[in-house]
C-alpha cells in the first residue's frame, strides 16, 4: 500500500495508518504504538489483541479421545472462552487433564455438568522462535532416548517415553495458537505461515509417532538388529532435517533425501524376514516418521542459502515478534 507524508509543523512528518489495520487491532486515540527501525522498514506493532473469540458446545456424546483432540483445536484457533456442556465427572475429569497441555488456559468454573475455560492472558509471554527450537530439542531427545533404550533392552524407558510427548504438545499446540492469533510475524517469509504451521504439525505428529513406537519395540521379545540399524537411520534423518531447517544448503537437502531413500529400501528388505506383529509395528511407525521428517526438508527448498541472498538465516534473525505488525517500507 501507498501513503502520502503529511507535513506538520516545522518539523514534523505524518503518515496515516490504514483504516482496517486499525479496526482490526482495535486502535484508537491516545493509544500507544510500538515502533522500530529495521533499515528501510519501519515497523509499527500494535501490543495488544483486541478480538477475543468464544465458543460455547455441548461435548457429552463424544468420546472422551475426541473431547481432547476437540480441547486441542480450539486452543489453537485461538479462542479466549470456552464454554462446555459435558455432563459427566468422567469427562470433566479428561479435560482437566488436558489442560496440562494447554499453555495459557485455565478451568475458570465447574460442576458436574459444565465448566468455563478461558485464556488468562491475551498474549503468552513465550518466545516463538525459542519454543519451536525447544519442541525440535524434545522430538529429537525422544527418538535418541528410544533408540538406546532399545538397544540397551530398557523396557521401562520405552513404556514412559509418553510423558514426553506431553511437552511436545504443549509447545507445538502454542505454536499453532500464535500463527492463528497472528501474534507473530515470520520477516523472510510472511506470506508461508500457513506453511510453517503444517510442518509444526508434523513435529507433533512426530511426538506421537515416537511415543507409539516405543510402546512397540518395548513388546518385543527381543532385539531385532535390523529395526535397531532402521533406528539408526531414522535418528540421523531427524537430525540432519533438523539442521536443514535453520540452516537449509544442497549438501543438506541432497543427503536428506539419500537417508529418506536409504530408510525405504531398508524397510522393504526387513519386511521379507520373519517378524512378530510388534515388530511389525514398529517398521510402520519408523516408515510414517521417515516421512514427516522428510517433510522439513521438502517444504523448505526455496530456503537454500545459495539461492536466499537477500534473506538472513531462519533462526539467526529474529524472525519471530510476539505482536502484530504493519511494515512501511522506503
Amino acid at each position: 500500500m501507498k501513503r502520502k507524508i503529511v507535513q506538520h509543523g516545522s518539523s514534523t512528518l505524518i503518515v496515516s495508518l490504514p483504516a482496517n489495520w486499525v479496526k482490526q487491532n482495535g486502535i484508537k486515540k491516545g493509544d500507544e504504538l510500538d515502533v522500530s527501525e529495521e533499515g528501510k522498514t519501519l515497523v509499527i506493532g500494535a501490543d495488544k489483541v483486541a478480538t477475543n473469540y468464544s465458543l460455547t458446545e455441548d461435548i457429552s456424546k463424544l468420546k472422551p479421545f475426541l473431547v481432547t483432540r476437540f480441547l486441542g483445536r480450539v486452543y489453537q484457533k485461538g479462542y479466549d472462552k470456552v464454554f462446555l456442556v459435558h455432563n459427566s465427572p468422567e469427562l470433566l475429569k479428561v479435560i482437566q487433564e488436558k489442560m496440562l497441555e494447554l499453555i495459557g488456559y485455565e478451568i475458570i468454573e465447574q460442576n458436574d455438568k459444565t465448566c468455563l475455560i478461558q485464556s488468562i492472558s491475551s498474549k503468552i509471554e513465550l518466545d516463538f522462535d525459542n519454543s519451536l527450537r525447544k519442541a525440535f530439542l524434545i522430538v529429537k531427545q525422544m527418538l535418541e532416548t528410544a533408540y538406546d533404550a532399545y538397544k540397551d533392552g530398557d523396557k521401562s524407558t520405552l513404556e514412559n517415553l509418553y510423558i514426553k510427548d506431553i511437552e511436545v504438545n504443549r509447545f507445538t499446540y502454542f505454536l499453532r495458537r500464535q500463527i492463528n492469533r497472528e501474534q507473530y510475524v515470520a520477516a523472510e517469509r510472511e506470506q508461508q505461515s500457513h506453511i510453517l504451521y503444517y510442518l509444526i504439525e508434523n513435529l507433533e505428529d512426530l511426538g506421537d509417532f515416537f511415543k507409539k513406537l516405543a510402546k512397540n519395540l518395548a513388546l518385543t521379545k527381543k532385539k531385532n538388529k535390523d529395526i535397531l540399524n532402521l533406528l539408526e537411520m531414522l535418528r540421523d534423518q531427524f537430525e540432519l532435517s533438523y539442521s536443514y531447517f535453520y540452516k537449509a544448503n544442497i549438501e543438506k537437502a541432497n543427503q536428506a533425501y539419500s537417508i529418506f531413500t536409504d530408510i525405504d529400501k531398508n524397510i522393504r528388505d526387513v519386511i521379507e524376514t520373519s517378524l512378530n506383529p510388534d515388530e511389525i509395528m514398529a517398521l510402520f511407525k519408523i516408515k510414517s516418521a521417515a516421512d514427516l521428517i522428510y517433510n522439513f526438508t521438502t517444504m523448505r527448498l526455496d530456503f537454500l542459502k545459495e539461492n536466499t541472498n537477500k534473506f538472513e538465516d531462519f533462526h539467526e534473525n529474529s524472525a519471530y515478534k510476539s505482536e502484530r505488525k504493519m511494515r512501511i517500507i522506503m
